[in-house]
């Protein structure tokens, strides 16, 4: 490590407050990589949690690994924050991975370590570490990297990271593969080796083959109770895109089942945290000092938010939320935002029509997006962000002209500071409803993209920004791709090339990953991974979906038996 990168790296950690430095001894260690920068690292609270799970066992320690800012991880081998140690010196290299365009970045770490990629020529290296995957994007489809991951964690993390402890601790003296073998019998523990793709002539997968002692299907882990397991912010630094926030998760999960949103289903069912441990985490802090951060898919779902939030009020506690939805934001949700320091409102339509928004089950009219943005304006919000997406599965010209009509309607109520809009491409995900669409072309997409922007440029005060239609399609083949994708993926990381090149060099063709239409007896790269969510569930939503007819969410009082509760009534 360089001297200036070496004093960053202090620098970092003088700055820090509820950084855990242990020393390693006969612990197991583990190097916890994000696939990223510091700042957006130190941001996940995810990231974080493991982090302190690993550290809180008197019998492992856990140290964290970043991409340099420079991104120039293939120059120099990488170093752990806390000790400036490479990763094989440690057991266990764990990845927290959460976008699929992070995928690239685990290699790239792996092989600036000097970690062999693959898998199986790790296997008899006793030096390399174990190399271990988990995070919300594997959970839905770990098979692009399956060929360089030793296991994945299918699934929420917090009771599995212990169980993955304990059988390492007390397997200690085996090797490798025997080791593989006793952690493939945890729950939600995936271990690629042991499950084989076979291929049909049309490159569509016929089946997947498991070895005989490891489970057909891998089921998720989910924490039944999360009160067990409270999620917030241990280590707080200026060096974030939160700086100095304490993020306190205040729900998981999503009822809503917005049938795009593959977070929305694979974190079912949603599941609120307790009041008083919400408090008692935000009071752990030094509040005074920090912004508190509300962390949850809606937040003014949650029972008990406004009381929540008042008594942040009360302590003198400036807040922010995650995210809410238009048709619980009114006059007195608004006040509350205002009054805890909130600058801009943030809504996110989706789509530019009711009927659109009732495809995607995005179930908030027209009226209730307008009648939330005048509830902002009255209580003092002069910057508002609207969020959409183009490429939504029966999307016509109407509803492009939508988006347009929508946002200028708002910008006309008032005269905002600041009206952003931000469209986004829709990427179909696995374990959705829309997991058998196809996805539109790049051109399609730019098309749509360059119809939107022309028609902003007339409204003056409405400031346009959008996502690439090129990442969106590399996006959409990582999504839904099998374990001949990673081939690219590892091209992309050890070479000087594009995209394309990757694709073209490693006889990938995105299109068959992102604009094919697959039938409803397709066998998917994920096959073996379970959700929760039964398929015929999931097939019944898509064709509701087509129909345009929506779903009332699920909560304690709706079950729609879709599995994760209750998996043996279906």
């Amino acid at each position: 490590m360089t001297n200036s990168k070496a004093g960053k790296t202090q620098f970092r950690i003088d700055n820090e407050i509820g950084a855990v430095i242990k020393p390693h001894g006969d612990r197991l260690t583990f190097a916890l990589a994000f696939p990223n920068t510091y700042s957006l690292g130190m941001s996940s609270l995810g990231f974080q949690t493991i982090y302190r799970i690993i550290n809180d066992r008197s019998d492992s320690v856990c140290e964290r690994v970043f991409l340099p800012d420079d991104n120039c991880a293939a120059n120099e081998p990488l170093l752990t924050i806390e000790s400036l140690k490479p990763l094989t010196d440690f057991d266990i290299a764990a990845f927290s991975l959460s976008f699929e365009m992070d995928y690239h970045n685990a290699l790239r770490m792996m092989i600036s370590s000097k970690i062999e990629p693959y898998s199986n020529k790790r296997i008899d290296n006793e030096n390399n570490p174990i190399i271990i995957a988990g995070g919300i994007a594997v959970t839905f489809n770990p098979e692009p990297l399956a060929d360089f991951i030793d296991l994945f964690v299918i699934g929420e993390g917090e009771e599995a990271v212990n169980e993955i402890t304990e059988c390492i601790v007390h397997h200690k003296d085996l090797n490798k593969a025997d080791l593989l073998k006793k952690l493939a019998l945890i729950d939600g523990v995936y271990v690629p080796r042991y499950y084989n793709p076979l291929y049909k002539v049309d490159g569509t997968i016929d089946r997947i083959d498991a070895d005989e002692k490891a489970p057909k299907l891998i089921n998720r882990r989910w924490v039944k109770n999360i009160g067990e397991h409270p999620a917030s912010t241990l280590i707080t630094t200026p060096d974030t895109q939160f700086s100095n926030m304490i993020l306190v998760e205040i729900a998981r999960g999503c009822g809503r089942q917005c049938r795009f949103c593959a977070a929305g289903f694979a974190c079912l069912p949603s599941r609120p945290s307790n009041p008083k441990a919400v408090m008692d985490a935000i009071m752990a802090h030094d509040h005074t000092k920090h912004r508190v951060g509300l962390m949850s898919a809606s937040v003014f779902d949650h029972a008990a938010s406004l009381d929540i939030c008042r008594q942040l009020i009360n302590e003198g506690c400036m807040f922010s939320i995650s995210s809410t939805r238009a048709d619980t934001l009114n006059e007195e949700t608004a006040e509350l935002l205002i009054k805890g320091g909130h600058k801009t409102l943030t809504i996110a339509p989706e789509a530019g029509t009711d009927r659109l928004r009732n495809v995607i089950n995005k179930v908030i009219s027209h009226t209730e997006i307008i009648n939330a943005a005048e509830s902002a304006w009255k209580c003092g919000f002069k910057h508002i962000k609207l969020y959409f997406m183009i490429g939504l599965p029966t999307e016509t010209d109407e509803d492009i002209q939508g988006i347009t009509d929508l946002a200028g309607e708002i910008a006309d109520l008032h005269k905002w500071q600041k009206v952003d809009v931000s469209v986004s491409c829709f990427v179909p995900k696995p374990s959705t409803p829309f997991q058998w669409v196809s996805m539109e072309s790049q051109k399609e997409l730019k098309d749509k993209l360059n119809k939107l922007k022309s028609s902003f440029f007339q409204i003056k005060n409405i400031r346009f920004n959008s996502e690439s239609p090129r990442e969106s399609i590399i996006q959409g083949v990582i999504a839904r791709g099998d374990r001949r994708v990673g081939k690219a993926l590892l091209k992309y990381a050890e070479s000087n090339i594009s995209w394309s090149a990757a694709f073209r060099e490693t006889g990938i063709n995105p299109s068959f990953y992102t604009e094919r239409l697959r039938s409803l007896d397709e066998v998917f790269p994920w096959a073996h991974i379970h959700l929760g969510v039964n398929k015929d569930y999931l097939i019944n939503e898509y064709q509701k979906a087509l129909k345009g007819k929506t779903t009332e969410g699920c909560s304690a009082d709706l079950c729609h038996n879709c599995g994760v509760c209750f998996p043996n009534n279906n």
